[in-house]
């Protein structure tokens, strides 16, 4: 099936950690040209740089581009650069991640802001910055990566839980206010993903082997099941889903 993305202008905030490769991969085996954000000095930058190498050297277009996504006038900047050097952006995922674990009653209020600026906050200035430009087109797809914990809460991490479930308000109220113009606007919500890094895997055998019990499908999300998905909503095969958030969970409820 032809979903429509060939030479679509892709642009993957937090696409050096966790699934980002992955998805970037995915579309640019879709035929789309592919801007993979990282910030500068992150651990994460030089994933978002080789991935962007890798896709170029099997025929694809790509760049990685460097932003601090709390900063307005570099957001705009990364924008501009992108719409430069590959075209306006049509589709935007959101992938930025700031986990944070404490207690709640030893989150200072500097802690607070920090991690709800970088989560939902960089989806705010990245969705504001391409928004203008999907308008202009008459097309456009946002898929933000939420998380479980936004629907469902989660202990020792409130800060994160919060910034996750506005992140899905900023979804619904988004695809209300965008989709007379062409733009659907949808958010995943996955439980913990299992990657692998420098052949490391995120979770140990052992524990995944007992979280994998409590799931349906009896094992845990990979970066492909993400991509699949991110793929599909982002395409031209998506015709008619919008402000929804899809839960990536393989079946568990809780």
């Amino acid at each position: 099936m032809d979903l429509g993305l060939r030479e679509r202008v892709v642009l993957i905030t937090g696409a050096g950690g966790g699934a980002g490769p992955t998805v970037a991969r995915a579309f640019a085996d879709e035929g789309a040209f592919v801007a993979l954000q990282h910030r500068e000095g992150s651990g994460s930058a030089a994933r978002a740089e080789e991935t962007a190498a890798e896709i170029v050297a099997t025929g694809g277009r790509a760049i990685a581009v460097s932003a601090d996504l709390t900063s307005t006038e570099q957001v705009v900047a990364m924008v501009e650069r992108v719409a430069t050097e590959l075209g306006a952006v049509g589709v935007l995922v959101t992938a930025t991640s700031a986990y944070k674990s404490e207690k709640f009653p030893e989150v200072t209020d500097e802690s607070w802001a920090s991690v709800v600026d970088d989560l939902l906050g960089a989806t705010f200035r990245a969705c504001r910055a391409v928004v203008p430009g999907m308008q202009e087109a008459g097309w456009g797809r946002i898929v933000n990566i939420a998380a479980r914990s936004g629907l469902v809460g989660v202990a020792r991490s409130t800060h994160y839980a919060a910034a996750k479930a506005g992140i899905i308000g900023l979804t619904a109220s988004l695809a209300k206010e965008l989709g007379p113009q062409g733009i659907l606007v949808n958010a995943v919500a996955p439980t913990q993903i299992l990657t692998v890094k420098d052949g490391t895997p995120s979770i140990p055998d052992e524990r995944a082997a007992e979280m994998a019990k409590t799931i349906p499908l009896r094992r845990l999300a990979t970066p492909d099941d993400l991509a699949r998905l991110v793929v599909w909503l982002a395409s031209d095969a998506n015709t008619y889903v919008t402000g929804q958030t899809i839960s990536l969970t393989g079946g568990e409820q809780r």
